[in-house]
């Protein structure tokens, strides 16, 4: 019985019978950071639990493991190494790549992206259970809502460079029903821009 216990305890959620990481991209990320700012090639699993404070044998360290493996972060087997998207999204020094990285990564995750989709703004546990086939524990449903508000913030980020990067732009262009308006970057250059948009469109009658 303990050792049935044991494993069900190392086990990664499964979902529609599909493995689910334990923990976030985020929190996957962190973990794996030592040896991904490292020059370490590659590294015994028991050495990497023992840099990182956890026990080799324990659930706490193996679910970790488990999770970035999944995210695609750590190759399999023993000893591992970090793999390229492991690097790129723990060393990238440009926000904005590695936000768009981020959110790709997480769109293997089709289930999760669908939550993300169709929950509320700060889903319940109830309403993370109530889209799902399986009964799951609320421990696991608890990282679920982690995972989903990960998924949700990545996608944040991403918007949030995309606006920045058009209102950093040397010039803004406005187009509709035909109207095209060429103005340079300024605040009240783009006031003066809708004016005579709106005067266009007055004229057109839209």
């Amino acid at each position: 019985m303990p050792q049935i216990f044991l494993y069900y305890r190392k086990a990664p959620m499964i979902i529609d019978d599909v493995k689910i990481p334990d923990y976030s991209l985020s929190q996957s990320i962190e973990f794996i950071k030592p040896i991904a700012f490292s020059n370490i090639s590659s590294i015994n699993k028991f050495q990497f639990a023992n840099l990182r404070g956890f026990n080799p044998t324990g659930g706490a360290f193996n679910l970790r493991l488990s999770s970035a493996r999944l995210w695609g972060l750590l190759s399999d087997g023993n000893p591992l190494s970090v793999t390229s998207l492991g690097r790129l999204v723990s060393t990238t020094e440009n926000n904005k790549d590695k936000f768009e990285v981020l959110s790709n990564t997480s769109k293997n995750f089709k289930l999760l992206n669908r939550l993300s989709r169709d929950l509320g703004l700060s889903p319940t546990l109830n309403e993370i259970s109530r889209l799902l086939n399986n009964n799951l524990e609320n421990k696991s449903l608890r990282k679920l809502k982690n995972i989903i508000l990960d998924i949700r913030l990545h996608k944040s980020n991403i918007s949030n460079s995309m606006e920045e990067k058009f209102i950093e732009s040397k010039d803004l262009k406005l187009q509709m029903s035909g109207i095209k308006i060429e103005v340079e970057e300024s605040k009240e250059s783009l006031l003066a821009a809708i004016k005579l948009l709106e005067s266009r469109l007055d004229l057109f009658r839209v």
